[in-house]
């Protein structure tokens, strides 16, 4: 007898599957020279239904597919930071590729392909779904990376990741291959009850070695972050927003189910360990950033030290810790695309992204300017912006675990990056303008950049809703 499969707990992976495949067919039958931008407009209004969709189910909970696949308020809350990312990644494509032309069509199928295996993270219940799910995300990032063929930094940039990514899947499949090996399942309750009533062997913790490399890799954290620069400096802009937002989410929600839930029993084992890397990796971001010349590094590094902020969160293991983890990312997510936004109009009309050359950007454009101001105001964690109140609860979250040293060395690092953010600033506001020519701002990028702007400052003003419902996220994993 084949299990009964409920399609409904997987209805928003169906539905973003079934337009992958529509448009599949689309770009086939379209002729090729074709100008109109079908494939663009299409996923755009796709995209906005099944976010209409995904808020009818908030509801939905229980698993499917022999407890392979779970939905659950976590899974939800993510999928929803996911869908709505991919707005202004979509958004930011068609801009980057108006100047390009040929070959946008695949690019958007990989972008497809790419939330596809996001939301299939968010909802892993098993390693070998994880671990597949990771692939068709990682894989699709591969392409992307790499997709400006005549850019010899993109190529290389693909190359990096390529190679490091496939060594991040050998670490993962070793750690799986050792935790099957010990427990006898890759299912995550399985193996969840496994340490409950085991203590930790030199075999498990091998295992979570390797599976925290593995992820370790995804978030950006120090020693896994090698790739970060290059790859954000030479990636598609649109990539380098993906990787800095949807995978660094992906990454998270995987370590939130793991290290919260599966390996929740053997906290008392490793919460050090991940203390210390997280002050490791939040300075050495931070120090390196202030030497960048190039804004996508500046933000590559920034993300390497905003990983160390969540991994706080991940240290204390408590409903604070993992309710800290979830509004940081929904905060990020708006703060991270306005910045993104500005860089991809101001590369398109200036064939930049040195930070020298934003010097007088506000003389030459009033939206451009106030929404990368918001966006490093609330980068750098000042109030009352979405920033400082993720930061707020990390810290609260390691001071109540006893980590006081942590939140010290979090509170310095906040003030230097102050510093980077404070410089960019300066750039766009202070400094006489290289060029005077205006820079226009289409419509659209318009209107999402007020749209990023009102996200920073609601979610840092009003953080009720959006706190409850990060809370009711990690409960729905965590033991209470």
């Amino acid at each position: 007898m084949f299990p009964v499969i409920d399609w409904s707990l997987a209805s928003i992976e169906t539905l973003i599957g079934l337009v992958l495949i529509f448009l599949l067919v689309v770009e086939i039958i379209l002729p090729k020279n074709t100008q109109k931008d079908w494939i663009g407009s299409i996923s755009f209004v796709a995209l906005i239904g099944i976010i209409i969709f995904w808020l009818t189910q908030g509801s939905l909970n229980g698993t499917t597919f022999s407890g392979m696949f779970i939905m659950d308020p976590l899974a939800w809350f993510f999928k929803g930071i996911f869908l709505v990312s991919m707005v202004f990644i979509f958004a930011m494509t068609k801009e980057f590729f108006k100047t390009l032309g040929e070959r946008r069509n695949e690019f958007y199928l990989l972008l497809w392909l790419a939330l596809i295996g996001m939301c299939l993270v968010a909802s892993s219940a098993d390693f070998l779904v994880l671990f597949i799910s990771i692939e068709i995300l990682t894989i699709s990032l591969y392409v992307m990376t790499a997709y400006l063929k005549t850019d010899r930094l993109s190529i290389e940039a693909g190359m990096k990741y390529l190679i490091l990514g496939a060594l991040s899947s050998g670490f993962l499949l070793y750690g799986i291959s050792f935790i099957y090996g010990t427990t006898h399942s890759t299912h995550f309750n399985v193996i969840a009850q496994y340490c409950q009533t085991h203590a930790l062997s030199s075999m498990t913790l091998f295992a979570m070695v390797m599976i925290f490399a593995a992820i370790g890799f995804k978030i950006a954290a120090v020693p896994f972050h090698m790739w970060v620069a290059d790859v954000y400096q030479g990636a598609p802009t649109p990539v380098t927003a993906l990787l800095s937002v949807g995978s660094k989410a992906a990454g998270f929600v995987a370590l939130l189910r793991l290290f919260f839930n599966v390996f929740g029993a053997w906290h008392p084992q490793w919460s050090l360990v991940l203390a210390v890397l997280s002050a490791i990796t939040m300075t050495y971001g931070n120090l390196v950033a202030m030497h960048q010349t190039n804004i996508k590094r500046l933000l590559g590094y920034s993300s390497i030290a905003h990983a160390g902020y969540l991994l706080m969160g991940v240290t204390a293991a408590t409903v604070l810790g993992g309710t800290g983890i979830n509004f940081y990312l929904l905060g990020y997510m708006f703060t991270t695309l306005a910045a993104f936004l500005v860089i991809i109009v101001f590369s398109v009309a200036t064939k930049s992204d040195e930070i020298a050359d934003y010097a007088g950007l506000s003389k030459r454009s009033g939206i451009l300017s106030v929404t990368m101001l918001f966006a490093l105001v609330s980068l750098a964690g000042l109030p009352p912006l979405a920033g400082f109140f993720g930061k707020f609860i990390l810290l609260m979250s390691v001071v109540q675990s006893g980590y006081i040293w942590l939140a010290l060395i979090a509170a310095v690092n906040i003030v230097i990056s102050l510093y980077y953010y404070l410089v960019v600033a300066k750039r766009i506001y202070v400094d006489a303008p290289i060029n005077t020519t205006p820079i226009l701002v289409p419509a659209g990028m318009r209107l999402l950049m007020v749209i990023a702007i009102v996200g920073i400052v609601v979610v840092g003003f009003f953080q009720g809703p959006f706190f409850d419902a990060a809370m009711t996220a990690i409960k729905s994993i965590l033991p209470i």
